[in-house]
């Protein structure tokens, strides 16, 4: 049943790294997992995903609401943080995106890192906040098949796909500051 995982390439499983590790965590089956192209992608999935701007803007201009995070679990050793999250719309609460992010605190000033730590912004408003530069550049498209897991958290029927990216947020200086595994939601009208 998860043989897609276990084929996927050296390069993409290490960008689903903080993905894979609250799956292993939680000792469950990670869900099937394939490969897509940008082209590839439902028209409004690649509208969400294939760009370069942080999701948490991108979002919030698509659903006409500010944005927030319920952090689901929080790791945080030697100064870098992983936790999963889910994105939601501050007018209708609905869930708008679930996500598994590692993040480098090291690379953070004082402020914006308490406020990481916190856990109620989402990063990309963080970053716009206080002002941060940062490059944001996708390195995979996915097409996931819905879990149990993902289905409760993002309210969506379980087998049904979904889509998402693998993003890497970096300093002007080249270092990674947050790998992001980022699924969306099916529409609902």
């Amino acid at each position: 049943m998860h043989v897609m995982h276990d084929s996927l390439s050296p390069e993409l499983k290490s960008y689903l790294l903080p993905l894979d590790f609250f799956y292993k965590s939680k000792e469950i089956p990670k869900p099937n997992i394939e490969p897509v192209d940008a082209e590839s992608l439902p028209e409004r999935e690649r509208t969400l995903l294939d760009h370069d701007r942080d999701m948490t803007s991108t979002l919030s201009n698509h659903h006409n609401s500010k944005l927030y995070i319920e952090v689901l679990e929080c790791v945080s050793n030697d100064n870098y943080l992983l936790r999963m999250v889910v994105l939601k719309s501050k007018e209708s609460q609905q869930s708008v995106e679930f996500g598994a992010i590692g993040m480098d605190l090291n690379l953070f000033d004082s402020d914006i890192r308490n406020e990481i730590e916190q856990g109620v912004k989402p990063l990309g408003g963080l970053l716009e906040q206080y002002s941060v530069p940062y490059k944001s550049g996708p390195r995979a498209f996915i097409k996931i098949i819905c879990d149990e897991l993902i289905a409760s958290l993002l309210q969506v029927p379980e087998g049904v796909s979904l889509y998402g990216r693998c993003n890497e947020l970096t300093n002007p200086e080249g270092f990674t500051l947050a790998d992001i595994v980022e699924i969306l939601p099916v529409e609902t009208i």
